[in-house]
């Protein structure tokens, strides 16, 4: 007597439970199932239910990984040891590496070597990566020294694609060269000293960069090196405005592919001395967009101030709401990342790893020394991402070889980009100009 066959939807329920790492190997199981795992519904519904029962982590690279290509994932909720993932490419030593951002189970890392330049996207729990196309930009070492890189990576919802940003500026000496019989300026003082910016995105759906062709009003220059904040559908970089000499946000609408610059609140320490812009931590809270700063010096009692800001209307500088103040009894060194718990990680002067939650106001000692380096961490996802893909890179070498010079007219597009105006009202999408 033959068991009587299950139906799709039964065999759907149970296959969206099955962690990822398991799902890869039933892709030889049969045809139907490989259609089935490799449809991008079940790729989302799978992700929704990895979310919905907590198979959520923190990822990290240790500093003494054995193997060395290794992520250590930590349990979201209580920060246990849970497993090891392998990355599935050889890079040569996993420490040269930085994390840049991970959504959806799919990582994004840079080689610090070459930073920006060769970038990955891998998801190890189904052992599939690629590497993206080299920047037109960088073209060999000298270039590279001129050079200052920022990236971010995010996904947007809405149009179910992920993307890179790489914004370069390239410095420029402008020398001005006069004769010997001009005693206002010597012949070879510098008259100015700027930086170019350049920027491309990279879109996973359509696995090509495009080159973004920027406004005149576009003056701002790289603070930190990678973000991959994602709020309201934009990513967020934090940059320096050299019109008005001050840290800013730069929101980067990753549907419409346009800018707008976002405004810190004003704020400095109790003494109105320190201003703490510069002591900034930006992540997502609760869905909306959040700012962590402290001061960087202890108060009469030993005591370090910190804050903890939120973005209540999107894109409304005056919207900005102080929701904690509260005292550390040690110095803060690097904010790491927001978790989805409504937590900070940080990173103190001694290099130990502790975690701050703005909920309940408990410190936890994570018990990770970072023994002299900043360690990456991350919220990962268990997820099927890339499980469509093919096993070939998408880049050859015979058409990008290792030095960065090649014909890059087939994957690079330009596109006129705009700011939105300062007193544009805020809302989903900027406008231009």
């Amino acid at each position: 007597m033959s068991l009587p066959s299950l139906s799709i939807d039964i065999i759907l329920s149970i296959l969206v439970l099955i962690p990822a790492r398991v799902l890869i190997k039933l892709l030889v199981a049969c045809k139907s199932w490989c259609t089935i795992i490799k449809s991008q519904d079940f790729i989302k519904e799978h992700l929704e239910t990895s979310f919905a029962t907590g198979k959520n982590y923190i990822l990290y690279v240790p500093v003494h990984s054995k193997p060395e290509k290794t992520f250590t994932l930590l349990n979201h909720k209580n920060f246990q040891y849970e497993s090891e993932l392998r990355v599935p490419f050889d890079i040569p030593g996993m420490l040269n590496c930085t994390v840049v951002n991970s959504v959806n189970g799919l990582i994004c890392l840079t080689n610090n070597k070459c930073f920006g330049h060769t970038i990955y996207l891998t998801n190890p729990s189904i052992n599939k990566y690629l590497t993206l196309p080299p920047s037109s930009i960088y073209r060999d070492e000298f270039d590279l020294q001129n050079i200052q890189l920022s990236l971010g990576f995010g996904y947007h919802e809405k149009t179910n694609d992920f993307k890179v940003l790489r914004i370069g500026y390239i410095q420029h000496d402008d020398y001005v060269w006069l004769s010997e019989d001009d005693d206002e300026y010597p012949s070879t003082t510098p008259e100015r000293h700027h930086f170019e910016p350049w920027v491309e995105v990279f879109s996973l759906n359509t696995k090509v960069w495009k080159m973004l062709k920027l406004g005149p009003n576009f003056s701002y220059e790289v603070h930190d090196m990678f973000s991959g904040v994602v709020v309201n559908g934009c990513l967020h970089l934090k940059v320096v405005n050299t019109y008005e000499d001050e840290i800013v946000l730069l929101s980067f609408h990753m549907e419409e592919e346009t800018f707008q610059e976002i405004k810190y609140p004003k704020f400095h320490d109790e003494a109105g001395t320190h201003d703490l812009t510069e002591c900034t931590c930006i992540g997502e809270f609760k869905g909306k967009l959040g700012l962590f700063a402290f001061c960087p010096m202890f108060d009469n009692v030993g005591r370090q101030p910190c804050h903890f800001w939120i973005m209540e209307e999107y894109g409304d500088k005056n919207s900005w709401t102080c929701h904690a103040t509260f005292m550390l009894e040690r110095i803060i060194r690097t904010p790491l990342t927001f978790t989805k718990n409504g937590e900070i990680i940080m990173q103190d002067r001694r290099e130990k790893i502790f975690c701050y939650n703005f909920n309940n106001n408990q410190l936890i000692d994570l018990h990770i020394q970072g023994e002299g380096r900043d360690l990456n961490f991350v919220n990962f996802t268990d997820s099927l991402v890339l499980v469509d893909l093919y096993d070939t890179p998408i880049v050859e070498e015979r058409n990008f070889p290792a030095s960065g010079v090649g014909d890059f007219d087939a994957y690079m597009h330009v596109e006129q980009v705009n700011m939105a105006h300062k007193d544009d009202p805020p809302g989903d999408i900027p406008k231009n100009i």
